[in-house]
């Protein structure tokens, strides 16, 4: 018998490096936790910090992960580091309350501005290598757009600022980089990213897999079921898309695959499915506390607003999910390989208690996202710390660590994507675009509603498509769907299938996520705050029937395949259900019943076989 090869040892610095990488992943997170709990902090401090922690955490990242592979580039991310450090320092102590008052008066420095735009530069480079091109590339051009405001076209035109004013604007007010955006991630986004780790290292992300597969397994196309249902409570957990796939979409995509399921098809419903989660209450992500930052909304009016449109855009992707095992002929799985419901009830019911508590506390009593954060993470951690007693005899510290490690790490990304957003928001704010585009929208839509949503629906996809929807969601509503294009990237590295086929698909199939805005704009009722009962009742059916209406459609299969006239019909028939017409909803629901009597009933317009 082969043995198995021993497992590499790290070299003194490799260690050391992982060591000082884990403790300051820690330190990051309990300050995180403190700041939640402790008002002793200024705004702007709490910001700053956040922002130099979260850049020395992803330059020793890069070290730890570098150092026994590329002894040049873990130099030059050595370099960096400290370079970040240096930065850190000076940015801490100039944000002091007696810097901040001197600053006032007499303005920024020379150094001032040399380590502002140090702090640009990092920021765009660290954008680039963890979020991707596309937001660093757009934050040059609102940059550019600043210092040339005076070579524009006379609609954008303006007088143009100096590289000083920009810096100073950019890095040393609270108005962009150190704004709301980096605000809202340094006090909520990553205090639910480590409640959300948490949870994950002591079981929850399996519990609900679990969970998920014993409930839709007996399902055609159980296991793409499975991956809808895991990560909508996954994806409402963590708000991460990305994160979401390549936890749940590792075991879900290979079922998929394996019942039948197209490697694209598989790694398109794991995308669109990760991607809901970010509009699915409780937690929602990221985007959810930005949006209540900027709007002023209160949060747990915000999750009420998003229970119906979350709840039917995953009734879309389940219906599409169904119609397309049934049009394949795909069977469910055996029952013998599936979890039962009450022996996974019985093993972990315990980890749904902090998610009740978090709601509770949102919801029943109102408290604020940190507070309700605080309360469900002490009882998450009660829990966790009697049941690793209980069964093996010892307090869970490692999973604590490994919790708060990966938790740090995780928030890169996020706050990286907030400050670069941070950085459009203050050239939007510095040079009036804001006011200027929706100008721009007005006179081309020649004001008609339906033009100006399909015009800022058709902005939101296009930045979808590189950046994450938080960012995505900032820079939209500074100048003005969740994207579904890099969640589908990484389900296609797990599926091993067609980046293009599966990016393509995985629009199709969340399609409902571009169509439900609309409702929102000619149906208010239907977001269930301040509306009356019956109006509301009557927006959640019409809403419900266009959607079912939509995945219909979209698969092309209803009892049989549909042939491309009803398919049209369908959609049009959806179409009138979203404007707020009496007429479109007697048409439209008139439309719809009888295309479902003919598909259940007749076979006249149905293709052949």
């Amino acid at each position: 018998m082969q043995a198995t090869p021993a497992k590499p040892q790290k070299s003194g610095a490799a260690k050391i490096i992982s060591w000082v990488l884990a403790g300051l992943c820690i330190l990051v997170s309990l300050f995180h936790i403190f700041v939640a709990v402790n008002s002793s902090i200024s705004v702007v401090q709490q910001r700053v910090i956040h922002v130099m922690a979260i850049l020395l955490v992803y330059f020793l990242t890069n070290m730890d992960k570098l150092i026994a592979k590329s002894k040049w580039r873990t130099i030059v991310n050595g370099v960096l580091f400290i370079l970040a450090v240096v930065l850190a320092v000076y940015f801490i102590k100039g944000n002091t309350l007696s810097a901040l008052s001197q600053r006032g008066v007499r303005g920024i420095t020379q150094t001032d501005m040399v380590f502002g735009i140090i702090l640009i530069v990092t920021i765009l480079f660290v954008g680039w290598r963890s979020v991707g091109p596309a937001l660093t590339i757009l934050s040059l051009i609102f940059l550019a757009y600043a210092y040339f405001g005076r070579s524009m076209p006379d609609m954008i035109a303006h007088k143009g600022y100096s590289v000083k004013k920009i810096t100073d604007y950019v890095a040393w007010t609270s108005e962009s980089i150190f704004g709301s955006c980096i605000g809202a991630s340094a006090s909520f986004v990553a205090l639910y990213i480590i409640f959300g780790e948490l949870l994950n290292s002591f079981g929850a992300g399996q519990f609900f897999i679990d969970i998920a597969y014993a409930l839709t397994g007996k399902m055609k196309g159980g296991p793409a079921e499975a991956s809808v249902v895991s990560s909508a409570l996954m994806g409402s957990i963590n708000g991460s898309a990305v994160a979401n796939v390549v936890t749940t979409g590792t075991f879900t995509i290979p079922l998929m695959k394996k019942v039948g399921y197209s490697p694209e098809f598989a790694g398109a419903v794991e995308a669109v499915a990760s991607t809901g989660g970010q509009i699915l209450p409780p937690v929602m992500g990221a985007a959810a506390f930005v949006m209540a930052d900027l709007t002023g909304i209160p949060y747990s009016t915000i999750i009420i607003a998003a229970i119906v449109p979350g709840l039917l855009y995953y009734l879309s992707l389940g219906i599409a999910v169904y119609l397309q095992a049934c049009k394949k002929g795909l069977d469910s799985e055996e029952a013998g390989r599936l979890p039962v419901v009450k022996e996974v009830l019985k093993k972990g019911w315990y980890h749904a208690i902090p998610i009740v508590v978090l709601i509770v506390a949102l919801l029943g009593f109102g408290l604020s996202p940190n507070t309700s954060a605080i309360y469900a993470m002490a009882c998450l951690l009660v829990i966790g710390i009697i049941n690793s007693l209980r069964k093996e005899k010892r307090l869970p510290i490692k999973e604590i660590g490994e919790a708060l490690v990966s938790a740090a790490k995780t928030t890169v990304p996020v706050a990286i994507a907030c400050a670069c957003a941070g950085i459009v928001i203050g050239i939007v704010s510095m040079t009036g675009i804001g006011v200027k585009f929706t100008t721009i929208v007005f006179r081309v839509s020649g004001g008609n509603l339906f033009a100006m949503l399909l015009m800022i629906m058709l902005a939101c996809i296009i930045m979808g498509m590189g950046l994450p929807s938080t960012a995505a969601y900032i820079i939209a509503a500074s100048i003005g769907a969740p994207p579904v294009a890099m969640s589908a990237y990484a389900a296609a590295g797990l599926a091993k299938s067609s980046t293009g086929k599966t990016g393509l698909l995985a629009f199709m199939l969340g399609l409902a996520g571009f169509v439900i805005p609309f409702f929102y704009a000619y149906r208010p009722a239907l977001l269930l705050v301040d509306a009356p009962a019956g109006e509301a009742i009557w927006c959640v059916i019409v809403a419900t029937v266009a959607t079912i209406n939509m995945s219909v459609a979209v698969i092309g299969y209803l009892k049989k395949n549909l042939n491309p006239v009803i398919r049209i019909v369908l959609g049009v028939a959806a179409f009138l259900l979203v404007l707020p017409l009496t007429w479109g909803d007697v048409a439209g629901l008139a439309i719809s019943a009888a295309i479902y009597a003919y598909c259940f009933f007749g076979n006249k317009l149905t293709a052949k076989q």
